[in-house]
């Protein structure tokens, strides 16, 4: 299949596309998101989160649900109290693998009608969130084909965000999103994977969702950052240890190579690379 016949072939899929998710309920999908962790004292190359994406096309979340639930009970005054008297229980009756932990710092909402994205995630323990207009992946399609999770997934290629990504979306679920800000093709995403391999999502797990929500509890405490400046920031944490205290003298494994107090740019950087 020559170029001119793969961009057929995408058009094809969303125009029928179109047609059926118009009679086509939201979705719920759960993905792993693999990734490598940087921080001042780790950067493990195969860490683990569970997030869920639900979607009915023109609005969405994605999210991790353990850190949804301590930012629910965290949301108001009294249930920030009563958690951290539970904390403090716990501690005391060394009973702390009783205390819920996060999965996952970050948020991402998509809607079609405003045409933007929302992010919310944490740098310098400080919870900020931007917002950007939604994007327009230039997928190529390929001949290629998988199976995730009993659906039939074709690859297509794409830049976003200074990465190169792979993705298998399956047109059966005529939705035109995925994990993460990923999404623009005729069918849901359900696996994904940059150049390199260091950030991948793949489904895990499917089902119809009649009522869609897609509230993020306390968002107006969030502060208002430029996307450029939350990855700066995050970076400059890494870059300038001395800032971080204890953190003279702490050595990174990465990949069996030791690294000193933090790991360079070139070697691991965080998911959006334009910054």
């Amino acid at each position: 299949m020559n170029y001119y016949s793969k961009i057929i072939y995408l058009c094809s899929l969303m125009a029928m596309a179109s047609i059926a998710f118009s009679q086509s309920p939201a979705v719920e999908i759960s993905y792993r998101y693999s990734h490598p962790v940087q921080t001042m004292r780790s950067a493990e190359p195969d860490i683990t989160n569970q997030y869920m994406l639900i979607t009915d096309g023109n609005n969405s979340k994605f999210y991790s649900p353990k850190t949804e639930y301590i930012d629910s009970i965290e949301s108001t005054p009294e249930g920030f109290e009563a958690f951290n008297t539970f904390k403090r229980i716990c501690y005391e009756k060394k009973q702390s693998d009783k205390i819920p932990r996060v999965d996952g710092s970050f948020y991402i909402t998509k809607s079609k009608k405003d045409n933007k994205i929302l992010t919310y995630d944490i740098a310098s323990a400080t919870k900020f969130k931007w917002e950007e207009p939604m994007p327009r992946i230039e997928w190529l399609p390929t001949d290629s084909s998988t199976n995730v999770i009993g659906y039939e997934c074709f690859m297509a290629t794409g830049e976003y965000h200074g990465r190169k990504w792979t993705a298998w979306f399956a047109p059966e679920i005529p939705v035109s999103d995925g994990p993460w800000k990923l999404c623009g093709l005729p069918g849901i995403i359900l696996k994904a994977e940059c150049d390199g391999g260091q950030y991948s999502f793949i489904a895990d797990g499917i089902q119809q969702k009649q009522y869609p929500e897609y509230l993020i509890f306390g968002k107006e405490n969030w502060e208002p950052i430029k996307r450029e400046e939350f990855w700066q920031l995050r970076r400059n944490c890494l870059d300038n240890p001395t800032r971080n205290t204890g953190s003279t003298g702490n050595v990174i494994v990465y990949n069996g190579i030791n690294y000193t107090k933090y790991i360079p740019r070139e070697i691991v950087d965080y998911i959006e690379t334009d910054y």
